[in-house]
């Protein structure tokens, strides 16, 4: 394919996948994190309290919150950062600035949608570059764009899609520096390893996969110029380093630095405050990552506070596409095939393309053994990370076996890669709008989805402007409501007389209608309240009607 037909099809897949996460998302309420990430960038740009939601590294929530101050929002000083909660005062920020609050979260997700075009276009180089074909660049692209996990967040003012962007071409960055080493690509590797560090806390595992892929480089002999190599990975590390710096410092005010490291306040001892900035993140992120969740997390009907070792593995097959998954499966069962570095033909085979697939899938081991090794399960988009990897990855080891089949066989080859990309696409489009909600065929009825998995999954609040529509639709004047997420329900349901209920009992259900978050439905049975919700609207006598969007269930209680 020539350079001009493939960036023409390359524009006009980027075309449609931004039209489709625009126009999914445009009647999307605010999900649970959005509010807690626009408050953290806010209070961190403006008042430079690093303190403030300290899970939470500030390099993307800045960014998410620069549309906003832009268009001049602004939100006070805190007196006392760590006793504030980031829900509330995005909440607050949102919904009582006298602002429009449906367009300011426009504003706030329009820098993760330019993160997912980013990385559809990222793996589309990496791919077709490793390749040498620009179609199977396309195929990768596709993959990625098309996929309804990534399309979920790829829409929202969240961090993990943009997080994905960083690891991706930090790792490929990489990889490139092994292949052909100079300044320019060691100058990028240190900007994208820094960002994706300063992203999200699982940003640090690229210590240990740096490590592995250059033992890996080095053991498969990819690195010509050792001397020449390490000195530009030293100058990415230097360059990184000084990214921090002045992202840090640049952000973090004078008094948060006289207050939270004494220590450090001469000028030139603040040149050490990133790195403390940076390991206060990491502390606190740990306490969550061996502590385990606040509330109960569920898996295939048992709640539980600690987390399930096979609880990533078992959201990937039922939140990934039918297809995609046979087509990692097929990458994988190749790439397995080729390890010991030996073509079909029994020749030993020096294609650089090897050393990236093994690469990819390096990263995608060592993230989902630390996932799993978490008491943190309340997401597949917490190893988001690993599909753009998954994709390349096996894009690439598939178009190595095709180039070895007798060839008489490859277009037959060919089309199935095809058919299943076209089913790929199909599954995106069918799920449309609700791709936070998509599951694939192995879960059944979409009915039934909320036996299987919950939180972000499935309901993170994004329905509840949907329902205020289907009230006007059907005349519904006054309806009780308990809804989970970072919406504000007198905001969406504007027009609507709403009594925002909280629990199961103790007081038995008003007379009308009643909408209920499936998240909450299926949550009343981990026994934190004194009744589940199916025990309890049967006591009402509630009728089950309809359900708006994929997360919101009507009743009608007589």
């Amino acid at each position: 394919m020539s350079r001009i037909a493939a960036g023409a099809v390359v524009t006009g897949l980027l075309l449609i996948i931004l039209g489709l996460a625009l126009g999914s998302v445009r009647l999307d309420s605010t999900t649970s994190d959005e509010i807690s990430h626009i408050a953290a960038g806010m209070v961190k740009v403006l008042h430079g309290q690093l303190d403030f939601h300290r899970f939470q590294p500030p390099l993307w929530d800045a960014v998410l919150v620069a549309p906003l101050i832009l268009d001049g929002v602004r939100v006070p000083r805190l007196e006392h950062p760590d006793r504030v909660n980031a829900w509330s005062l995005g909440r607050s920020i949102l919904y009582r600035g006298g602002h429009d609050s449906h367009r300011l979260l426009f504003l706030a997700r329009l820098p993760t949608v330019a993160a997912f075009l980013a990385l559809c276009l990222a793996v589309y180089a990496f791919v077709a570059r490793q390749t040498g074909r620009r179609e199977w660049g396309i195929a990768a692209l596709i993959l990625t764009g098309f996929c309804p996990l990534i399309m979920a967040h790829g829409r929202l003012a969240t961090v993990d899609v943009a997080t994905s962007l960083f690891l991706f071409l930090a790792v490929t960055l990489l990889i490139r520096l092994v292949e052909r080493p100079s300044a320019l690509v060691a100058f990028a590797l240190g900007l994208t390893s820094a960002a994706s560090v300063m992203s999200k806390s699982s940003g640090n595992i690229l210590g240990p996969v740096f490590l592995a892929i250059i033992v890996l480089a080095f053991a498969l002999r990819r690195v010509a110029d050792a001397p020449r190599f390490f000195r530009l990975f030293a100058l990415a590390a230097l360059t990184g380093l000084l990214f921090a710096e002045v992202a840090i410092l640049g952000m973090a005010s004078p008094q948060y630095i006289r207050a939270n490291f004494p220590e450090l306040s001469s000028p030139i001892a603040r040149m050490a405050v990133p790195i403390a900035e940076g390991v206060e993140n990491i502390r606190a992120i740990h306490l969550w990552y061996v502590r385990g969740n606040d509330m109960p997390q569920f898996l295939l009907g048992e709640h539980r506070f600690t987390s399930w070792a096979h609880y990533y593995p078992v959201a990937i097959l039922l939140k990934t596409t039918i297809p995609a998954l046979l087509l990692v499966l097929a990458g994988v069962v190749a790439m397995i095939r080729r390890l010991p570095g030996r073509s079909a033909g029994g020749g030993e085979t020096k294609e650089p393309s090897r050393f990236a697939a093994v690469a990819c899938f390096l990263f995608i081991a060592a993230y989902l053994i630390a996932a799993m090794r978490s008491e943190i399960s309340v997401g597949a988009r917490y190893v988001l990370p690993v599909y753009p990897f998954a994709y390349a990855g096996a894009i690439i080891v598939i178009k190595e076996a095709w180039s070895e089949v007798a060839r008489s066989r490859r277009r037959m080859a060919a089309l199935l890669v095809a058919a299943l990309l076209g089913w790929h696409v199909v599954e995106n489009l069918v799920a449309y709008p609700g791709y936070i909600a998509y599951f694939n065929e192995l879960a059944g009825r979409k009915a039934n989805a909320d036996r299987l998995l919950i939180d972000s999954n499935l309901d993170w609040g994004q329905d509840l402007r949907r329902l205020a529509i289907w009230a006007r639709r059907n005349g519904v004047e006054e309806m009780t409501v308990h809804y989970f997420g970072g919406a504000d329900i007198p905001t969406d349901m504007k027009g609507i007389r709403t009594n925002i209920w909280y629990s199961p009992g103790p007081d038995a259900l008003p007379s009308g209608w009643f909408a209920l978050s499936r998240h909450f439905y299926r949550f009343s049975e981990s026994g934190i309240w004194p009744v589940d919700y199916e025990t309890y609207l049967q006591a009402n006598r509630a009728r089950f009607v309809t359900t708006v969007g994929d997360s919101i269930l009507i009743y009608r209680v007589p």
